[in-house]
């Protein structure tokens, strides 16, 4: 397999507008201008004729045919709202198709955003058409469907549901599961039982999980059951979120195709994402972080559960964890503080920007401190 590795820059310019009747929504539009170097193309012997580029949020898609210049290819997407949008990009040489990619940009106010895209000699292609629902702040009943790593110590569904239920008993919130050992979604998709179960329980919100190296092992196949099971969540009047795993903690290289495998389906379905990983990945930081994994250095122990279950909780609601008092037996008082702020920490910072910023001062129970 030869890769090419191309820098595609995003300058994002928004104009923004004013609506007292809706704050939290504002008129913004923008312009995405797309500069792409094609000399690592070019030295690989190819005689790059065309490259299209598609973007993608949701129901939302634009896509157009760069403007090729020597060793340049340019071009604007206009009119755009603010958010994260899935990027796939084709390479042609004539009329063979001898490259493909996927990523995600986000357009963020007077920012501008760097965006690496690895350009596989692989043909590829996903279409997905999804269904709008309503926002998951709203969401009361949730239905988790993977494999072990939602069902293990006790599952998380149920350190989720005593998580919200701490601090809003009154929502009456519900969290179930559809699991089965080592299932991956296609596994999901072709068992009737899970089937049944997203489109006969009256959800507001279905969340995914992956069999943990598809991601990185075959994305392809991530992406199309992710897409089916999408479409069926939608049919279903639910919304669709994701589970990000992690790392197997002797396989830490995993950490960076799993996250991007992630960030770009939620992005390419406008859905929400729980980067679980990338909270592992912060965990494994912090010097005296306690062990997030089981025996095998695999699936999670009690904490890596329990971290879990935070940053849904941080994700789902934009609830902050930290000082809840609902934590699992045998995790003590500093050790829950810990991995609540982890949690919501990943989930404030930035990670569609390839960054994470720790504050500059954050109160760490007693016996941690950050890794330098």
């Amino acid at each position: 397999m030869r890769y090419l590795y191309l820098l595609i820059i995003f300058t994002t310019l928004l104009i923004l507008g004013c609506s007292a009747e809706h704050p939290s929504k504002p008129d913004e539009t923008g312009v995405l201008p797309i500069r792409m170097n094609l000399q690592p193309a070019i030295q690989h012997g190819f005689a790059v004729t065309l490259v299209r580029v598609r973007i993608t949020k949701g129901a939302f898609s634009q896509e157009q045919d760069l403007q090729i210049s020597g060793s340049t290819a340019e071009g604007t997407f206009s009119d755009l709202e603010a958010g994260v949008y899935a990027i796939n990009v084709e390479v042609y040489d004539n009329l063979t198709l001898i490259a493909t990619g996927q990523g995600t940009g986000t357009v963020v106010p007077a920012q501008t955003t760097t965006v690496y895209i690895t350009l596989q000699f692989v043909p590829g292609s996903l279409d997905v058409v999804i269904n709008w629902g309503v926002p998951y702040e709203d969401s009361r009943r949730i239905l988790l469907v993977g494999n072990s790593h939602t069902y293990y110590n006790g599952g998380v569904n149920t350190h989720l549901e005593a998580l919200i239920d701490n601090v809003h008993p009154d929502w009456n919130v519900s969290v179930s599961a559809s699991t089965a050992g080592g299932y991956t979604l296609q596994d999901h998709y072709n068992d009737p039982n899970t089937l049944n179960a997203i489109s006969t329980g009256d959800w507001d919100l279905v969340i995914l999980q992956e069999q943990s190296s598809r991601p990185m092992q075959d994305p392809d196949l991530f992406y199309l059951y992710a897409g089916q099971l999408s479409n069926l969540i939608g049919q279903s009047g639910a919304l669709t979120g994701f589970y990000m795993t992690w790392a197997w903690r002797n396989n830490p290289e995993m950490y960076l195709p799993i996250r991007d495998a992630y960030m770009y389906i939620g992005a390419y379905l406008d859905a929400l994402v729980a980067p679980a990983g990338v909270a592992f990945y912060h965990a494994s930081q912090i010097h005296d972080a306690p062990n997030l994994y089981d025996a095998d250095n695999y699936h999670p122990s009690m904490f890596g559960t329990y971290l879990v279950a935070c940053t849904m909780l941080a994700e789902i609601w934009n609830i902050n964890p930290v000082g809840n008092s609902y934590r699992p037996a045998g995790i003590d008082e500093n050790t829950a503080l810990l991995l609540q702020q982890i949690a919501w920490d990943t989930v404030q910072g930035s990670e569609s920007k390839r960054h994470f910023s720790w504050p500059a001062i954050l109160d760490w129970p007693d016996g941690y401190r950050r890794a330098s």
